[in-house]
């Protein structure tokens, strides 16, 4: 199970680089999924996880996280 219940907090992610949120994630449960990187949004399914944080990168560092 996910820390938390699953619920992100944006602020205990942005800054953190690709590497960092990955072995947070992983200490905490959650898989991670790159939505954005450097301005370029990725394809996603459509499926909604509650141990799944979602990044936005930009110069190797996380600019945006969200639940899902």
């Amino acid at each position: 199970m996910a820390a938390n219940f699953g619920i992100i907090t944006p602020s205990e992610w942005v800054g953190l680089t690709l590497e960092e949120s990955k072995k947070k994630a992983e200490r905490e449960g959650f898989s991670v999924r790159l939505v954005e990187i450097d301005g370029r949004s990725l394809m996603l399914t459509e499926d909604l996880k509650n141990n799944r944080v979602n990044l936005r990168i930009s110069n190797d560092k996380v600019i945006g996280a969200f639940p899902g």
